[in-house]
Parts: structure tokens; C-alpha cells; sequence
């Protein structure tokens, strides 16, 4: 996805960013950033040393650079960037920073998502579509019974994105609460049926939302505080609103 966008536009428009999120981010709302690999940044300050070691594992330069992007648009929004404050690790592994808001990162092809909110839990998940063969493989290891029918009964060109909003639900959810990994991912059941279903079979109630990112062939999920009310879409491209209601009334996107 070819992105033209020049240095100072692209640190202008993320403060602007920054400064929406100082504004307008209450308890209730939560808010999303997308972000292209190719959106300029200052890759060299973006980590701190120990992240620039672990980065450097990364097998792939578009691996590096999502890591780096991720970390330098949270620390940014949040006004810990200068220098960059270490992340801190909970037991299963999730990042996040003591003393402020939380958030949670994603990223898959092209794209980075960044998701912060002023209460917890909160998670994200994007992953860009591929169609194969091995869908079926994996949907017995992923899917619910539940979810299994539902996918079958849709039609065959809609199967593959209905059992990718299944799989970032799943990763969503499992970010949210922590865990990161779980061994029978087909337990969870996560009601592909509802368009914004509440899952109360976890530790921690939560509130699940699909998001239409603007780029094509990806998938991406939420997982949320059910009290959240709306969520605020950011990219150099658009600005989207989305209202959450629960699973009974319809959504509407404000553009």
C-alpha cells in the first residue's frame, strides 16, 4: 500500500492526534489508531536500548519496524516518549506502563494498531486475510461448534472473513485479559451471530467490536470494557466514530 506523507505532516498530524486524546478521552470512550508501515518516524529514538536488541531479532525489516512504530505512537499519545520510558511486563506478557492509561498493540501486513483506553481491560488484534486451503484445518483447532456452523452457513466467499473476525475476536479477547496464548481456543465461544456481543464466560466481562479499518483484505477486533460507549478511528486518512451499543441496537459510523 504505497503512502505518501512527509515528515512534518506526519508528526503534525500524531500531535494533533495526542492532543484529541488529552481532550476528549473519557472513561467511556476508547480510542483506535491505524497506521501504515510506511508512515514516517524517527525509527532511531522510537525504543529504548533493551527494545533495540529485541527488535533486532526480528527476522523481517517490516517485523522492526511494526514493533518500533507500535511502541513510538503509545509513547507518544502519551507524553512518555522523550525519553522513552520502559514498558513494564505483566505475568502473561502484555506490556503496559504503571501510572497510566491503558493500551494494547497489533499489527499484521502493511498495518499497526494502536488501541488506548482510560480503564481496563483492553485489546486489539488485526491480521490481514489469506484465503487457502488450511482454513478448514484450522478452523476445527479455532472455532467454536457454534462458530463452525455459523461460518458453513455463510456464503463460500464470505466464509474466510467470517473466520477471520472469529480469530481476531479470539486474539482480542485473549490480549485483553492477559493471557496471550490459550491451549483449546475452540472452548470460546465469541457469538459471531451478534454484531457487538458481550462475553461473560471470561474472568473479566467484555464488549467485542469489528472494525471496518479502511484497507482491504484485513480483519480487526476489539476487546472492551462493556461500560465503553464509543471509539474514536484515527488515521492520516479518516476519522471515523463508532458508537457502541450493546448487542440489541444497531452502530452507526459518524465520518
Amino acid at each position: 500500500m504505497p503512502v505518501s506523507f512527509s515528515v512534518f505532516d506526519a508528526q503534525h498530524w500524531l500531535l494533533a492526534v495526542k492532543e484529541q486524546w488529552q481532550r476528549c478521552c473519557e472513561p467511556g470512550k476508547v480510542m483506535l489508531v491505524l497506521l501504515p508501515l510506511e508512515y514516517p518516524f524517527p525509527m532511531d529514538q522510537a525504543l529504548t536500548a533493551e527494545e533495540k536488541t529485541r527488535g533486532a531479532r526480528f527476522r523481517f525489516l517490516r517485523d522492526r519496524r511494526a514493533f518500533a512504530l507500535g511502541r513510538w505512537v503509545v509513547r507518544t499519545i502519551l507524553g512518555v516518549d522523550q525519553p522513552p520510558i520502559p514498558f513494564l511486563l505483566q505475568d502473561g506478557g502484555k506490556p503496559y506502563l504503571s501510572g497510566y492509561p491503558t493500551f494494547n498493540v497489533s499489527h499484521s501486513g502493511g498495518l499497526v494498531a494502536v488501541a488506548l483506553a482510560r480503564n481496563a481491560p483492553l485489546g486489539v488484534d488485526i491480521e490481514l486475510m489469506r484465503r487457502g486451503s488450511q482454513m478448514t484445518d484450522l478452523m476445527l483447532l479455532v472455532c467454536h461448534p457454534m462458530e463452525r456452523l455459523h461460518i458453513e452457513s455463510r456464503s463460500p466467499k464470505e466464509r474466510a472473513a467470517m473466520f477471520y473476525r472469529c480469530w481476531t475476536r479470539k486474539e482480542a479477547i485473549l490480549k485483553a485479559t492477559g493471557e496471550g496464548l490459550r491451549d483449546d481456543l475452540s472452548s470460546l465461544d465469541v457469538k459471531l451471530e451478534q454484531q457487538h456481543p458481550w462475553i461473560t464466560s471470561e474472568p473479566l466481562p467484555l464488549k467485542l467490536l469489528d472494525i471496518e479499518v479502511g484497507w482491504e483484505g484485513y480483519s480487526c477486533s476489539l476487546a472492551v470494557d462493556p461500560g465503553i460507549t464509543s471509539l474514536d478511528i484515527h488515521s492520516p486518512f479518516q476519522l471515523r466514530q463508532l458508537e457502541c451499543f450493546d448487542q440489541t441496537s444497531s452502530s452507526q459510523y459518524v465520518i
